[in-house]
């Protein structure tokens, strides 16, 4: 299985296949060479055809050589992408020269190139690509060939010029921008799914080995207990014997010492995971008793009303990171406080620390604050995991702080979804 720090890097630089971006580039060559085809011959328009064909041709060579040097499932990120995206763009701004500039209808192409990069490239390679953007409409702007016309060319007027400019320097801008933020946000939230099911993976892994282990001594315990037996009974037969009285001995000693450490598997097993349904209240305790790190105590105040609920991955370890995230900035302890309804039930994590920052409440939940956002080194990716496991069960996570300081955790479940049965 994939490591959560590999599939983290893999989502910070996302990449393209070969075979992606190849496709991409015979659509767009074969776009250009049949608006070729209408326009100069259909429409019989005087077109430079001998320029406009090598710079076509330029596009293909590059495109059959891309496919020749990589494998099918090769990948291009970073620099090398931006180079291939580059060159699309500088084609592109060629082809525009050599047919009008921005009087050319076809100058809205331009975008292509800078709105696929910013779904795929990180901001310090996007910076590059823009400027590139930016010298391509400042060039076209003031050189270009006549636009390809019957008679004489119509004369637009600077300002007309002037506007096409800004427009389509405005569009590669606001759409660059907004993919780019769009992405970012998908590959964070991917990424911090992507530590939720392996933080689940984990616990379940756990809870698989404890019951292999119950399961193992159980069955290894009957014949065992045979051997016991019949070491017992060579002991009594054999025990004075010179020569194998020490070996009988030994036999049943290391039987027992076996039986012996069955008996501690069992019980560690169960101990680890004793029941599937359980109170509240005992789930709260062994949170409580679990938290890391130790650095201040953890107190549960939970009333007689509690419900039953399934010991399950997401409910431990969802609350878990909270109360570890309380630890971490409690100043001398920490609460969780329990409560039940007939229709509802709640549970606080409460703290004596510093609070949280206020302009940081409505943002709780993302999954990736970052540590200059957090004010406190931490990424918010405990909080992320541990709402959307808990939102798993159905609860509800409300974050606030309390009027006499320190921080709250609110989590509200209906009842219904959170109330084991038989």
């Amino acid at each position: 299985m994939e490591t959560p720090s590999i599939a983290a890097a893999a989502f910070d630089r996302p990449g393209v296949r070969v075979r992606t971006l190849a496709v991409l580039r015979w659509i767009a060559i074969g776009g250009q060479f049949t608006t070729l085809i209408v326009v100069g011959l259909y429409l019989g328009y005087p077109l430079p055809w001998p320029s406009l064909i090598a710079a076509v041709a330029a596009s293909a060579v590059l495109n059959v050589g891309l496919v020749t040097l990589y494998g099918r499932s090769a990948r291009l990120q970073g620099p090398d992408l931006a180079l291939h995206l580059g060159f699309d763009l500088v084609q592109a701004g060629v082809m525009l020269f050599l047919t009008g500039g921005l009087a050319n209808p076809f100058a809205i192409l331009l975008i292509m190139p800078v709105t696929i990069a910013a779904t795929l490239l990180p901001a310090r390679a996007m910076l590059p690509l823009g400027a590139l953007a930016a010298f391509v409409l400042t060039m076209l702007w003031f050189w270009s060939k006549p636009l390809p016309w019957h008679g004489p060319a119509p004369a637009f007027p600077e300002i007309y010029r002037i506007g096409v400019a800004i427009s389509l320097a405005l569009a590669i801008g606001f759409l660059a921008i907004y993919l780019w933020l769009v992405s970012a946000e998908a590959r964070d939230r991917a990424r911090a799914l992507v530590a939720t099911e392996a933080a689940l993976t984990r616990e379940a892994r756990m809870s698989a080995l404890g019951s292999l282990a119950a399961a193992a001594a159980h069955e290894l315990g009957g014949p065992l207990g045979t051997i016991t037996l019949i070491a017992h009974s060579l002991t009594e037969a054999l025990g004075d014997d010179p020569d194998f009285g020490d070996d009988i001995r030994l036999l049943g000693s290391e039987a027992a010492r076996s039986r012996a450490i069955l008996v501690r598997i069992a019980r560690r097993a169960e101990a680890e995971d004793p029941f599937a349904l359980l109170g509240l209240d005992v789930l709260l305790h062994e949170v409580a008793n679990n938290a890391k790190p130790a650095r201040v105590p953890v107190r549960v105040i939970a009333d007689g009303s509690l419900p039953q609920v399934r010991r399950s991955p997401e409910l431990l370890h969802g609350l878990a990171n909270l109360v570890a995230n309380a630890v971490r900035h409690a100043g001398s302890v920490v609460e969780l406080r329990a409560q039940a309804t007939a229709s509802e039930v709640s549970i606080a994590v409460v703290d004596d620390g510093p609070g949280f920052p206020a302009e940081l409440l409505p943002l709780f939940g993302e999954p990736d604050l970052g540590p200059s956002r957090s004010g406190s080194g931490g990424t918010g990716l405990g909080i992320f995991i541990a709402t959307t496991l808990i939102e798993r069960t159905g609860g509800k996570l409300t974050f606030s702080n309390r009027r006499d300081g320190g921080a709250q955790v609110d989590v509200r479940w209906q009842r219904t979804h959170i109330e084991a049965t038989e």
